[in-house]
Formats: structure tokens, C-alpha cells, sequence
């Protein structure tokens, strides 16, 4: 599977016209988006300026070819304005764009954004458009530049092959549709998450209160539990002994065993691996001697032990508990086909994996099923082969499970169940130990209670599959994930730690090394990320520079902390974007010109867009603390969704921070020798500037402006000013 992904990632770009120059992927807030985007910087060669309009049967084989891009609203704001740009003329670069955001959605991963940008360099355009996953869009950026060069010289191009390689890679990639569904809960609440490995492990919250879901196994979760579960002879026995109604379960140890069990119960047997999941090698109804002989073998060959149990007739049912509350309860029905008398069973199972709800994978509501040795074992039983034409009306059901993996239709009776079946489920997840369970369970009539109708228990689940109470196939969706994110996250819960972000030209190392003095003093255990290194609570476990990216998430998984200071730099920000969503308080200290010329930079106010990422991304009831003195850090006041607050050493000559302070805002200036602090229409004197070791060392500017900024911060913060004062005068810089 690797070296497979590794080969898209690798996809090779043709020879052609237009040529890729490099690739940026931003995983956070950055110059061109406020959320994940790719860039493609591409070089347009000899059809720069040249318009699509003008390039002979260009929108004929674009539309023939991709003809869902008349979704593409564009510019004209219309089902077809894409099109309708084509078609009146429009650079490639921008085509580029949308192909490669269509090319995602056809494979399940609507994105819908993209940006295509001029640089400094004549022809030169950078490509920018969202991702689910940084393969799957880096394929789809090389798929487009390949497909329009492909065009361009009148080459053919199998665009189906490169859609079903998206759909692997979406399959391989993205979160299962469970955790995705839990992100999903937490996005809402604007808890932070971060993806840990290239599976379904995702970290949810920062610092001292993350928590973390494995699909929907959780760090909460009991690992004997789990453990348990997978026993499926332990897990009977255990319910038993609480009893609960479970099935005669032994360790078969040998095929005579497994015929003679049949005899004793004088019924079809099942035999199944103690140790198995998603139904494999799981065979029902055994009653010829011949039959479980073969089976018991089939099994051993793959598994060490084995279970018989009496075959049992019912409607199997999934009882979802979570918090050791039953959430949801799903009636499962195991995937089947219906003769017609005229189709073979291989074209029926073709034609009801046609139906547009069962997709390749586990993204799809239904899933598509998969002829494997189940499905084989199950028409040799019957005697059938795939080339048998099915009788009319002959029903014939295709796997032993209603797995949602195995292309089972789930059907939602959560409000059907009678109470005494909920009470034996929520108390079978609390025998084994699971906070989060599927109980799975045969019933004749499940609104019922199970002594009625002689329904059993049949397994205590871990990990058990959302989508079918999700996405039933039937009834209503049940909201299971907001269901597990309350159990993790209860109400008035802290979830992540609060986050100070610091950039600028000058001085940010000064202030984030203040603002850990400080808040270290007020017994806060900080993670802070600078030019100096990784530190965590004063210890320095990295050193070099950290302001980057990369090393924000080495600070949010930190178990131990309960703040984070972040120096943030600009080349951090033009290299891969933020390295968290948002900031509780920002600082932005000052700009100047000395990136011009490069990444694009034409102009200041390059720079300070590029900067005032910083102050954007900041939650609603945090603060951002401008530099009022540089008018173009001022001005990402327009641009601001947090709560604005300032620092300056020119109160007098600038009237929008006078109002801003007479309308009782937060702001600290340097009068004189004085600094003082403006908060709710009162003014205070802080500190004389010669107080201050700091500013005895060294009273550049941005000196200057450091200490009020991480005064500024540090009151936003709700630290008692007098404290502020005597920490900062104890504060040498290291």
C-alpha cells in the first residue's frame, strides 16, 4: 500500500508545454487562504497570455471530458460561469484550478476552493486550491497540469484511471467516516485536533486536556476491555456468569468435537475463530458431518483456536453504547440479491453494487460487496457458482454478517427497543469494561424483552462502526459522535490550552521569553517554541529554531502544559501556513522590508498581509495586540475577528488610538519614561522604563516595543498588573 502511495505522490509530470516549477503544501492559515491549500507554482511557457477562447477545440474536449465542471460556479456566480469563462477566454492556470478541485470531488473529496495568483516573474503563476488529504491533492494538482498539456498537444488522456487512483488514495488516507464524524463534532466546538499517524489515531484538544480517538476507541477506554472483547470465548463466558442470555460456547478442539456438539444440541452449529472480526471465516448453519470437518480445518489453517456454538435463528441487532448509555440500535441485514430467472448471481451482485449509495471502501453510505471466500462458501452451500442464473424470486443472501464493511444495510430501531434490552445492553458493555461498545445481539422481536423470544447476546464489541447508525439505510441518523465527544468533553470542560502567537520583524524572541517568565511565575507549566529552541516548563529539549510550523505540534501534544507561546515567523507562515488553527492572543510587533524580493514579495504591504495571518486567526474572546505605531500593523484592525487591543510609544499623534481609549479599550503606551496602561476608560501607571533590567540593556525600539507588547499580552491575559510589573523587573533576557 506504501509504495503504491508513494508512486501517486511521485506521479510524473509529462512533458509538455506548461511546466511545473515546485509544489507548497500549507497546512495551516497562510498568505494565499485561511484555510489548507496546495500551491503549484507553474511556468506557462510559450501560452502565457494566451486565453482558452483561442486555443482551437480547447473547450470542446474540456467539457466532453469533464463535463461535472459545469458545477463550477466561478466568477459569473451561475451553474456553468466556469464553463461560460472557458468559453470566453481564460488563462490556463486558472483551468488548472478547477480541474484539479474536480478531479478531488469526483472522488468523494469536495473541497470547492481555489485561487490562481500572478508573481514577480513573467508567466509565472502560482495554483492554489484546498485539500482533504496532501496526497490525494498533490495527485490531482499533477493529474490537471498533465491533462491540459495533454489537450494543449492533441494527446489522449484516461481521466477515469486517475479518478479511481484518487478514490484509493481517499480510501487509504482519509479518516474513516466514524472518526472523521467525531473531527467533525470538534470542529463544531472549535476544539483543536491533530491527525497523529497515517490512520485513524487523532489527537483531540491540546496540552494537559487532549484526549484521543483511535476510530472510536478512545484514550478513556480500558485496554483489558478491549482486550477482552476481542475473546469472543472469554467475552461469553464472562456475560454468562452476570447473567445475561448468551449461546453454549466451547473451545472446539478438534472436528470430532465440533460434530459431536451438534449431536449434543441437536442443532446446525456455527464455528467461528475465538480471536476475529468483521465476520471472517465465521460459518453458520453447519449440520453435514462432511461439511464441519472441512470448515473446522479452514478455520485452523488461519487461526489458532476455535469456537462452536448452536446455530440460532433472529435478526441481528447493534446495540451502540457510549458512556455506558445505549445511544442507538441498528437492525442489521446482511447483503443479498433477488433472482429474476434471466441474470446470473455475478451480474446481480454487480448490478446492486451499481446502486449509487454503496461506494468502494467505508466512505460511501452502503459499501459495495466484495466477492471474497463468504460469499463463495455461501453459494457452494447452496450449490450454487457465480455463473448460476438465480430463480425468480429466489432471495440469496451474499455474506453471514450485516457488516456495514461487508455491504450489510442497517435500518435504525432505536425507538422501537424495549427498555429491559436496553438495560441488558448498557450492563453487558459495563461487565466487559467498555465505554464505548456494540452489542450485538439476535432477536425475534427486539421490542420485546429478550427472555420473551429467546434472543441472546451474541458479542460485546470494541471499536464499533458509527456509519450505520449515521447514515441508516432507513429511519432517522442518530448523532452518535456528538454522543462520544460529550462523554470526552463534558459540559464546562476545558479542552485546550490557551495559545500566545508573537511575530514580526524584531523582538519576538524577547517577548515570547517575558511571556514564558512571566507565566511561569504565575505557576503555569508553559510550552514555548522560539528561535532558541523547544522548551517545556523551562527545559529546553530542542534547541535551534523552532518558529516554525513543525514544532507548533510538539508543543500543543505535550501532556504536561497549560499554555503554549509560539514565536511565529514569516518565512514559517510563506513556507507552510500557521502551525495551529487559532491563537488565543496574538501579537503582531512590527515589519519591514527585508523579505522583498522574495517569495513573491513586490511591496511592504506584502509583508504585512502575509503577517497579518497572525492577528486573523484568533478566537472570537481572544485578543490581538497591534503595534500602533506602524500604520500597516494598525491596520489589520479592519481585518480582525478577535478583540483588538495596542501598544505604543506615540499615543499623542495617533487619534484612532485616543479613540480607541476613550472607548475604554485595552492599550499600553510609553509616556516619557513611563509606561501606562489604559483598561476600561482607567489609566495606570505601570513601571518607569528604568526599572526595567531589559530596557537598562538595551533601549532600542523594538526593545521598546517588546516589553509593552508582552505588557499588553500579559493583562489581556488577566494577570493583576502590580504582579506583571515585579515579574518583569525580576526578568533578565537568556
Amino acid at each position: 500500500m506504501q509504495n503504491d502511495l508513494k508512486a501517486f505522490v511521485a506521479c510524473e509530470v509529462h512533458p509538455g508545454p506548461i511546466k511545473l516549477v515546485k509544489t507548497q503544501v500549507m497546512h495551516g492559515a497562510n498568505y494565499f487562504s485561511a484555510g489548507p491549500v496546495i500551491c503549484m507554482r507553474i511556468d506557462l511557457g510559450s501560452f502565457d497570455e494566451v486565453f482558452s477562447n483561442t486555443i482551437e477545440g480547447f473547450y470542446e474536449k474540456l467539457t466532453k471530458a469533464l463535463p461535472t465542471l459545469y458545477d463550477h460556479h466561478c466568477s459569473p456566480g451561475i451553474p456553468g460561469g466556469f464553463f461560460k469563462r472557458v468559453k470566453e477566454g481564460t488563462l490556463m492556470g486558472h483551468v488548472m484550478e478547477h480541474i484539479a478541485i474536480e478531479l478531488q470531488t469526483m472522488a468523494g473529496m469536495d473541497v470547492g476552493y481555489g485561487k490562481t495568483r500572478s508573481t514577480t516573474e513573467k508567466g509565472i503563476y502560482n495554483v492554489c486550491y484546498r485539500f482533504f488529504d496532501e496526497i490525494a491533492g498533490l495527485y490531482a494538482g499533477k493529474v490537471s497540469l498533465n491533462f491540459i498539456n495533454s489537450m494543449l498537444q492533441n494527446q489522449k488522456f484516461d481521466i477515469d484511471q486517475s479518478i479511481a487512483h484518487l478514490v484509493y488514495i481517499r480510501e487509504m488516507r482519509l479518516l474513516g467516516p466514524s472518526t472523521q464524524a467525531i473531527v467533525d463534532e470538534v470542529e463544531k466546538r472549535h476544539i483543536p485536533y491533530m491527525r497523529l499517524d497515517a490512520f485513524n489515531l487523532v489527537q483531540l484538544g491540546t496540552g494537559k486536556y487532549k484526549k484521543s480517538v483511535r476510530a472510536t476507541v478512545t484514550s478513556d477506554t480500558n485496554f483489558i476491555a478491549v482486550d477482552t472483547s476481542d475473546n469472543k470465548y472469554l467475552t461469553s463466558r464472562m456475560l454468562d456468569d452476570a447473567g445475561l442470555p448468551v449461546l453454549p460456547t466451547e473451545i472446539c478442539v478438534d472436528e470430532k468435537y465440533a460434530v459431536s456438539f451438534g449431536h449434543k444440541y441437536r442443532k446446525p452449529i456455527v464455528l467461528k475463530p475465538v480471536f476475529g472480526s468483521l465476520g471472517k471465516c465465521v460459518f453458520t448453519r453447519l449440520e453435514n458431518q462432511e461439511e464441519i470437518k472441512s470448515v473446522f480445518k479452514r478455520i485452523k489453517t488461519d487461526y489458532d483456536e476455535v469456537i462452536v456454538q448452536p446455530f440460532h435463528p433472529g435478526n441481528a441487532y447493534r446495540f451502540l453504547v457510549i458512556d455506558y448509555k445505549v445511544v442507538a440500535v441498528s437492525q442489521l441485514e446482511p447483503p443479498f440479491v433477488i433472482g429474476n430467472g434471466k441474470d446470473t448471481i455475478k451480474a446481480l451482485i454487480e448490478k446492486l453494487n451499481a446502486c449509487p449509495d454503496r461506494q468502494f471502501g467505508d466512505k460511501g453510505r452502503l459499501s459495495k460487496v466484495v466477492i471474497d471466500e463468504m460469499t463463495l462458501a455461501i453459494l457452494k452451500k447452496h450449490n450454487y457458482v457465480l455463473d448460476d442464473v438465480l430463480p425468480d424470486g429466489c432471495q440469496l443472501t451474499l455474506k453471514n454478517s450485516g457488516s456495514m464493511q461487508l455491504g450489510g444495510i442497517p435500518t435504525d430501531v432505536t425507538e422501537e427497543v424495549h427498555p429491559f434490552n436496553i438495560f441488558l445492553a448498557e450492563r453487558a458493555a459495563k461487565i466487559i469494561g467498555l465505554n464505548v461498545a456494540g452489542v450485538d445481539v439476535l432477536s425475534n422481536d427486539i421490542s420485546q424483552p429478550v427472555f420473551d423470544n429467546q434472543a441472546v447476546i451474541l458479542e460485546v464489541n470494541a471499536a464499533p462502526d458509527f456509519r450505520m447508525h449515521m447514515q441508516p439505510a432507513l429511519n432517522k441518523s442518530r448523532p452518535v459522535a456528538t454522543k462520544l465527544v460529550n462523554m470526552l468533553f463534558p459540559p464546562n470542560h476545558k479542552t485546550r490550552v490557551p495559545v500566545f502567537s508573537v511575530t514580526g520583524a524584531e523582538g519576538t524572541t524577547l517577548v515570547v521569553n517575558m511571556l514564558n517568565f512571566v507565566l511561569s511565575q504565575e505557576k503555569h507549566h508553559v510550552g514555548m517554541a522560539s528561535t532558541q529552541g523547544l522548551f517545556i516548563n523551562n527545559k529546553r529539549l530542542k534547541k535551534g529554531d523552532m518558529s516554525n510550523p513543525e514544532s507548533v505540534s510538539l508543543v500543543l501534544k505535550d501532556p504536561t502544559i497549560d499554555l503554549a507561546v509560539l514565536e511565529t515567523s514569516l518565512q514559517g507562515i510563506l513556507r507552510r501556513g500557521l502551525g495551529y488553527k487559532y491563537a488565543d492572543y496574538a501579537v503582531v510587533l512590527n515589519i519591514d522590508d527585508k523579505h522583498i524580493g522574495q517569495d513573491d514579495m513586490e511591496h511592504i504591504e506584502d509583508v504585512a498581509y502575509a503577517m497579518s495571518v497572525v492577528a486573523e486567526e484568533v478566537f472570537a474572546e481572544g485578543f490581538t495586540i497591534l503595534n500602533a505605531d506602524q500604520p500597516l500593523v494598525f491596520e489589520m484592525t479592519e481585518r480582525l475577528y478577535s478583540k483588538p487591543a495596542y501598544f505604543s510609544c506615540h499615543k499623542k499623534q495617533n487619534k484612532e488610538l485616543q479613540k480607541h481609549i476613550l472607548q475604554g479599550g485595552l492599550a499600553v503606551t510609553l509616556e516619557d519614561d513611563m509606561i501606562k496602561l489604559y483598561l476600561k476608560h482607567n489609566v495606570y501607571d505601570l513601571v518607569s522604563t528604568g526599572e526595567l533590567p531589559v530596557l537598562n540593556q538595551k533601549e532600542a525600539p523594538a526593545t521598546v516595543s517588546a516589553v509593552l507588547a508582552a505588557f499588553c499580552s500579559l493583562v489581556a491575559f488577566g494577570i493583576e498588573k502590580n504582579r506583571i510589573k515585579t515579574y518583569l523587573i525580576e526578568f533578565n533576557n537568556f
